[in-house]
């Protein structure tokens, strides 16, 4: 599968997720608001390259704001 193809069908399950939580309510909202962010940890000089939990940690946090994001757009 293409990358494009592959974002295509993020941004297809994006939308249908923030009309969902768009009808569901500000109890959906909060929660992706309280995981829309992360806590950058301290770097330690003498690790080898970013910590690849924190990798996935971050791309969860901005998947959120994005999903929020397109939740507040239907407003």
């Amino acid at each position: 599968m293409s990358p494009e193809s592959i974002e295509g069908r993020l941004i297809a399950q994006r939308q249908i997720l923030a009309r969902l939580i768009h009808a569901h309510g500000d109890a959906m909202r909060g929660f992706l608001r309280d995981r829309s962010t992360v806590s950058i940890p301290e770097e330690d000089p003498s690790a080898d390259g970013p910590d690849p939990a924190f990798a996935i940690e971050a791309a969860l946090a901005d998947e959120m704001r994005l999903i929020l994001a397109a939740v507040e757009r239907l407003d």
